[in-house]
């Protein structure tokens, strides 16, 4: 292929100098001009023509068009790295063009590979119900033949003692090989509900990057609309909606403590009589602000609901839950959509009747009930800095659901520059877990840190604090909270530590 524009580096920036570069090396794999590729694909000469010179960053299914169909002329494909080299070439030169666009492609990547890890763990339990199906057949088989090998053993036992023995040899064989085939199913039946729970994440997920992608492209269209309209147009003015009327969580519960011996019973049942609300912020404003009791139940798909906490707020009940529900947020290995609760207010002095010990002594006695987040620290505040050096134990709920470093903190994208003591506020104000420290007020006036443009993680706003305050300082990322203090110390549930440009994990 001849192309009649060269690609000038210091006109188009190294970024799309790059990606023109490697396009023009891909389009010599097809052996055909210009002009007749352009026939091909359907896109105009020129439009191709400034895409290989730099002048213009294609779309991203143009490069994957350009990737298959080089394939298919040469009859060899390129290797996954080699291709993924393109795809982030393409990447950044569109970020350096466009950062909407940009960020509209990252949702996009994400988006592909959400579905692909979906449509991968459907598959795999299609797969599995497949062979869970074959192995209940060959258990279903081995029975019979097993109910058959019983049943002519117990008629010519005492006429064929030989043959008898002959058969136990096959009898012990065949039941060997039952249990096996049982052992095989049950592992097996653990692995689909495993793959279906990990099916049920993924689409989860898909659905939020859809929904994101959505309102991505909807503003990006917005942006598009108003840039092309007259100067003079006013911009929009943003009103917050009027709050409707509406039935508060919980109004028609109200419960008058009596001192009797089953106050715990009458109070676990009004509680259990309630169908459990999800724990969603749009749900607790539809609270109103007053004492109460709560339980917290936890659906996991495919299991049965489990019960694993049972508290109270002395103050405003919708105000508790809220700090709780911001607590689940930011962990590991537990899904906001998973928490639901039930509750109801309480009309006496609760200080002096404890509601919700009562209810949790009559769940443990008379039920069983586990209410494992009563015992590992769920509920507890930050202790303050002389704990932070405690041994957790292994079912502690910081231990069983850490703090994720990789919660995205909202902000609006653009590049700033903040004094690190602001910045160390904004972090703080944005994480779903504790931050403690305490930074002196010439920190305020101190070297000004850069953020970045795009999206900013805990752990990347960590890193960018952490290379502002330099080596003397350490952020302390622990299994429940973050701490930040001038300090070497090595502390004993501690997942990442941040000291200057260092970042460690224990």
């Amino acid at each position: 292929m001849v192309f009649q524009k060269d690609v000038d580096r210091a006109k188009v920036g190294p970024e799309r100098y790059e990606l023109a570069v490697v396009l023009r090396d891909l389009a010599q794999r097809l052996g055909v001009s210009l002009s007749r590729y352009a026939v091909r694909v359907s896109w105009d000469r020129s439009t191709l023509s400034r895409f290989f010179s730099g002048a213009l960053v294609p779309p991203a299914e143009f490069v994957e068009q350009l990737l298959e169909n080089g394939d298919r002329e040469t009859g060899t494909e390129l290797t996954p790295a080699a291709k993924d080299l393109v795809r982030k070439l393409h990447r950044t030169a569109l970020r350096a063009t466009s950062p909407a666009s940009g960020a509209l492609q990252d949702l996009r990547d994400q988006l592909t590979e959400a579905d692909r890890e979906s449509r991968h763990f459907q598959q795999e339990a299609r797969l599995l119900r497949e062979v869970i199906r074959r192995a209940q057949e060959q258990l279903d088989e081995q029975q019979f033949r097993l109910r058959q090998l019983e049943n002519a053993g117990a008629a010519e036992r005492l006429a064929h003692r030989i043959e008898l023995e002959q058969r136990s040899e096959d009898f012990e064989s065949i039941r060997t090989e039952r249990d096996a085939l049982r052992e095989s199913l049950t592992r097996h039946k653990a692995e689909l509900e495993e793959a279906q729970r990990r099916a049920h994440e993924a689409e989860l997920r898909c659905a939020s990057l859809e929904r994101q992608l959505e309102t991505a492209e909807t503003r990006a269209e917005e942006d598009e609309a108003q840039a092309e309209a007259a100067s003079a147009v006013s911009p929009r003015t943003l009103h917050a909606p009027t709050p409707a009327t509406q039935a508060t969580v919980g109004d028609s519960v109200s419960f008058h403590l009596g001192f009797d011996a089953a106050l715990g019973a009458r109070l676990w049942r009004a509680l259990d009589e309630q169908a459990p609300v999800p724990l969603a912020e749009e749900e607790l404003q539809k609270m109103v602000l007053r004492p109460g009791i709560f339980q917290l139940i936890r659906k996991v798909p495919y299991l049965s609901p489990e019960l694993v906490y049972v508290g109270k707020s002395d103050q405003a009940l919708p105000n508790r839950l809220d700090t709780l529900r911001r607590k689940i947020l930011g962990r590991r290995g537990i899904l906001p959509e998973e928490m639901y609760f039930t509750c109801m207010y309480i009309e006496d002095d609760m200080s002096a009747v404890a509601p919700e010990r009562l209810v949790i002594r009559y769940l443990k006695e008379e039920h069983g009930a586990q209410l494992p987040w009563n015992l590992n620290g769920f509920g507890n505040n930050d202790a303050g800095r002389q704990r932070d050096r405690s041994e957790l134990n292994p079912r502690h709920f910081d231990m069983v659901h850490p703090i994720d470093l990789d919660w995205a903190l909202l902000n609006d994208g653009m590049r700033r520059t903040w004094s690190p003591k602001d910045f160390a506020d904004f972090i703080k104000a944005g994480l779903p877990y504790s931050f403690r420290y305490k930074l002196e007020p010439e920190y305020l006036e101190s070297a000004p840190l850069v953020v970045p443009e795009g999206p900013l993680s805990a752990d990347g706003a960590f890193r960018l604090l952490a290379r502002g305050l330099g080596d003397a300082w350490q952020i302390s990322a622990l299994k429940g909270h973050v701490l930040l203090y001038k300090e070497h110390t090595q502390y004993p549930n501690a997942v990442r530590y941040y000291r200057g440009e260092s970042v460690q994990n224990p």
